[in-house]
């Protein structure tokens, strides 16, 4: 484990294309340091990040929120 107390999240964004008057799907990976006090965050949680001042070469950035993530991304329900 090289990273200790540090993840990395997948922001998703949509760009415009103008010529095409449309959107396009593009993602960021970012090293994120996750301070002790988050110790249960596992992944599909949504997390709230701030700048900090560099921690590392590629950390920038602090957790400030963890928001439990839905257990499927898609899923149909009953009514």
């Amino acid at each position: 484990m090289k990273m200790q107390r540090t993840i990395v999240i997948r922001r998703d964004y949509l760009h415009y294309i103008r010529k095409y008057n449309r959107f396009e799907k593009r993602h960021r990976n970012m090293s994120v340091h996750l301070s002790p006090c988050f110790r249960d965050v596992e992944i599909g949680d949504v997390v709230t990040v701030g700048e900090c001042r560099p921690l590392s070469k590629t950390v920038r950035f602090n957790v400030l929120k963890v928001t439990k993530g839905t257990g499927a991304k898609k899923s149909f329900k009953k009514f």
